[in-house]
């Protein structure tokens, strides 16, 4: 322990060095690539090189313009070379799907990939998070088994086998790999400073999930550290300092952290810890803001923050009717146990209480142990007079997570 906590006070400055040099540098790459583009409009090798920095630094930034920009270089790219000659240009069109949460799009786009250039990494790595949001789970392993033996065990296959293992129920294993990925990211080299943030940020999650609030803590300072004003590490420190009673300090966190991104979900999460201290006020303002953003997104035609707003509708601005025409939506997108619970909650706050039931046993039928699933479940079995399954439940969302009824965000 002391080896690495010197390791981290040596090393720690050069990887925060580090990030800023990511940041400058993908600013400088994303200008260069648009003014190609502006010279030479049908530049598809320009397209794909932008629109690879853009997911990069919205990734980092949480900025939705850059993700909406690289959606349309992507298609740009596709448009002026097709698919069979642009390989690239596909990848890059799956992980804007990916991004936008059209999971069955990317899976169609990665299977093109993977025809055209069979044994790709990447594909198997898209292909892999798409099916487990379609709650393939079985397919979604294959693809990891196959990425580890083309390219070995790393950050991007042990953070696929956790998110896997989550999806299970098979929590420790779950922690066992984002260990594993956070161990590599740290290991980089060069460093990968935008790597490591997002390790030590999952990792801090599934430890928040469990309860332990001592190791979220640690992690999520060793990587506010590393990026002081990353939107990521802010919303997740907020969340937690919700959770510790720390309330004034959370909703400054996380009013930084929507005020720097306009990201709705992140005005939500506000309006809800105001709401969960009793500030009706405030909570109102900052939900206001949240629907204002989801609405435009589905103006734009997107389908980013259907899932969000099933949960707005049953939870933050009660609305059952909406809550379920959103949850029915996101189905259509996920066959989750994220996505049955979602519909279960939703059923469950119009008073449909045997269709609640059936959702929510679909829910837990995936093996999802998530706290917040659990305890709708427990919720609805108990109001639909099963007492003792109703009890069990609340009993294995304690084991998962001692502080479940404390503060937590939806996500």
């Amino acid at each position: 322990m002391i080896l690495r906590a010197l390791l981290i006070v040596f090393i720690t400055p050069l990887v925060a060095a580090a990030a800023d040099a990511t940041t400058a540098g993908l600013d400088r790459g994303i200008s260069f690539f648009e003014d190609r583009l502006k010279r030479d409009p049908e530049d598809f090798i320009a397209a794909n090189q932008l629109a690879d920095r853009l997911l990069r630094r919205q990734r980092w930034t949480g900025s939705l313009a850059d993700l909406r920009r690289a959606q349309e270089v992507a298609a740009l790219s596709l448009k002026v070379v097709p698919g069979e000659l642009n390989r690239d240009g596909i990848a890059a069109s799956a992980q804007v799907a990916l991004a936008m949460h059209r999971f069955a799009e990317a899976r169609s786009l990665v299977g093109q990939l993977d025809q055209l250039n069979p044994g790709n990494p990447t594909a198997a790595q898209l292909l892999a998070s798409a099916l487990t949001e379609l709650g393939d789970l079985t397919s979604a392993e294959r693809a990891l088994d196959e990425l580890i033996q083309r390219s070995g065990a790393g950050v991007s296959s042990h953070a696929g086998l956790a998110r896997l293992a989550w999806s299970r129920g098979e929590l420790d294993q779950a922690g066992s790999h984002l260990d594993a990925a956070l161990a590599s990211a740290r290991e980089a080299e060069p460093p990968a400073p935008e790597v490591l943030v997002w390790a030590l940020v999952q990792r801090g999650e599934h430890a928040f999930r469990r309860g332990d609030h001592a190791a979220a803590e640690k992690l999520y300072a060793e990587a506010q550290t590393l990026a002081p004003e990353n939107w990521s590490v802010l919303e997740h420190l907020a969340e937690l300092r919700g959770a510790q009673g720390r309330d004034m300090e959370a909703a400054q966190l996380f009013e930084q952290a929507a005020k720097a991104t306009d990201r709705p979900e992140l005005w939500q999460a506000l309006g809800d810890l105001h709401a969960f201290y009793k500030r009706p006020a405030e909570a109102k303002t900052a939900h206001d803001r949240a629907l204002a953003g989801y609405r435009d997104s589905l103006a734009r035609g997107e389908v980013l923050y259907v899932h969000h707003l099933a949960g707005f509708f049953s939870d933050s601005q009660e609305d059952a009717a909406q809550a379920v025409a959103f949850a029915r939506r996101d189905l259509e997108l996920r066959q989750s146990g994220a996505a049955w619970d979602a519909l279960a909650w939703a059923l469950y706050r119009q008073g449909d209480f045997p269709a609640a039931e059936e959702a929510s046993a679909k829910a837990l039928a995936t093996g999802l142990a998530d706290p917040h699933v659990l305890y709708h479940a427990a919720t609805i079995r108990l109001s639909a007079g099963a007492v003792k399954e109703g009890q069990a439940l609340l009993r294995r969302c304690a084991e998962v997570n001692p502080h479940f009824a404390a503060f937590h965000i939806h996500r």
